[in-house]
């Protein structure tokens, strides 16, 4: 570097953080030290090379008042005088929490990321830069640690998370005022980072001075814990995706029996990351939940979070959006066609009766069946005797023995009130079967199409 200044941003951080020379960077700009002295960082970069484009965001999040607006003035300023292309946006964070009962934490944290990720649009960057540094890594773990976490959450932030990168993970806070002194570069100070309503702001301005008195490098060690944390935690996350392959089954199905078998810290990371891939947000509570559906009963369904749910049959487990077919009701043809939306029943009357080929295939006695007969879907209630059985049962019960896949159950039902007489696809129904006694029979051919 020039004139012997320090460097800040070195090409180990952008590999790190998989920025290559190409790389369009905007940077989450708040006018604050940190993220003040990362987009100087940037700007020298891009000066030698070492990016391929450059871009800043500053959203005033409407909790501070007049401060508020002087960041944003400074950070305009700051900019231009970089000749850094700009974006900036104002928004009402408390309203947003009050509205959506988050914290006032949270919202600000979901507006601001939604802005910055319109703003990376807008520019066509490739990636936003946050100015997350060693400080904060060491806040992060602690932070997770006291909820209750996995190596997932010791491992703390990530150099990398999607489109969101972190250049100085690897940089204490001194090292950055430093930087900044080095320069004589302004910046801004939040006076709400010495309040302690925030839990991060107690641990930064109360519990990590505490712990320096046991040990004044706890902010090395707790990022060195991370650090280990994360190895072990990537891992265990490979183990579970080969465990996850192992167990696929067609259709996006998971093998029940496999999965059980699988060791608790592998089948609890599939499972979470199935629901992830869903819904963007889980509970310790639904991967519990739905751990414990592999040893229930086949065709039992749970509900989850996000409008999804998660069932068993006799041999997979699924999560996702439940297939809810819609309730239908039409009249019967006995020489004809039946359409419905799970397939079409041609019938016709035959001389003679063989043995179907499999369950889309029906002899009826004509003589047992009552006059007025739809095909419809099933409801609460439905009753069937199947055929061999040895009485009458809930359709559910029959489903369930049979290990039909929850799925899988929608079948056209020929009914009279909710009497069960052909379950197309399955099988008919006891009373209905074609005796020496049968006068007339009906031919019944079922076709999913």
């Amino acid at each position: 570097m020039k004139n012997g200044l320090r460097r800040l941003v070195e090409e180990t951080s952008l590999a790190a953080c998989g920025i290559s020379v190409s790389d369009r960077v905007l940077v989450a700009l708040s006018g604050g030290a940190d993220s003040t002295a990362l987009l100087l960082s940037m700007k020298e970069l891009l000066a030698s090379g070492g990016i391929g484009g450059l871009f800043a965001a500053h959203l005033n999040h409407g909790i501070r008042g007049e401060r508020a607006l002087h960041d944003q003035r400074f950070c305009e300023r700051f900019c231009g005088d970089l000749e850094i292309p700009l974006a900036v946006e104002a928004c009402d964070a408390p309203a947003f929490a009050k509205k959506n009962g988050m914290s006032l934490e949270q919202a600000a944290r979901e507006l601001r990321y939604d802005f910055l990720e319109r703003a990376r649009a807008s520019f066509q960057a490739d990636v936003v830069a946050t100015a997350h540094h060693r400080d904060d890594q060491a806040e992060t773990v602690l932070l997770h640690l006291l909820r209750g976490t996995g190596t997932g959450g010791l491992g703390g932030m990530k150099p990398r998370n999607g489109r969101i990168v972190r250049p100085l993970l690897q940089v204490g806070r001194d090292e950055i005022l430093g930087f900044l002194s080095e320069r004589d570069v302004p910046y801004c100070e939040d006076e709400t980072n010495a309040e302690n309503g925030a839990l991060r702001n107690k641990i930064r301005n109360g519990l990590l001075p505490l712990l320096k008195a046991y040990n004044p490098n706890i902010v090395e060690a707790l990022c060195k814990t991370a650090a280990l944390c994360a190895a072990d935690d990537a891992f265990l996350a490979h183990l579970a995706e080969e465990a996850e392959q192992a167990s696929a089954l067609p259709g996006g199905t998971l093998d029940r029996a496999k999965l059980s078998a699988l060791p608790d810290s592998l089948k609890s990371r599939i499972v979470r990351e199935r629901i992830l891939a869903l819904d963007g947000n889980v509970s310790e509570a639904d991967i519990s939940r739905v751990l414990a559906l592999l040893a229930a009963r086949s065709g039992t369904k749970i509900e989850l979070a996000g409008g999804y749910s998660a069932w068993v049959s006799a041999k997979a487990v699924q999560i996702g959006a439940y297939p809810q077919a819609a309730g239908y009701e039409i009249p019967f043809e006995r020489n004809g066609v039946t359409r419905t939306p799970r397939g079409t029943l041609l019938s016709e009357r035959v001389e003679t009766w063989r043995r179907p080929k499999d369950g889309t295939e029906a002899f009826l006695s004509l003589d047992s069946l009552p006059r007025e007969l739809v095909v419809r879907s099933r409801r609460e209630g439905d009753r069937f005797f199947p055929l061999g059985a040895p009485g009458s049962r809930k359709l559910s019960d029959v489903f369930t023995d049979r290990k039909i896949p929850v799925e899988q159950r929608d079948l056209p039902l020929l009914c009279a009130g909710n009497e069960v007489f052909y379950a197309a696809g399955l099988t008919i129904s006891e009373k209905v079967k074609v005796t020496p006694d049968t006068r007339e029979i009906l031919h019944i051919t079922f076709n999913r199409g």
